[in-house]
């Protein structure tokens, strides 16, 4: 998939997990880093980011499914 599809569906992910995901992945900040900035539990930063990558994923798939069958 292209970078800027990438980044189109990042930008579709509700508010909160596009914050975490950026936070953690893009910025390179710790969930504790994360869970002080944001002030909520580290495990509320850990399930929020897992989310988010299991929404990216299924967006992915769902594209890479998508233009399989175009081009059948």
């Amino acid at each position: 998939i292209s970078i800027d599809y990438l980044l189109q569906i990042i930008q579709e992910l509700p508010d909160r997990y596009r914050l975490i995901f950026n936070l953690y992945v893009l910025d390179g900040y710790s969930h504790k880093d994360i869970a002080s900035m944001l002030d909520i539990n580290i495990g509320t930063s850990k399930s929020n980011l897992a989310r988010a990558r299991q929404i990216l994923k299924q967006t992915i798939l769902n594209y890479r499914q998508k233009i399989n069958l175009q081009s059948l």
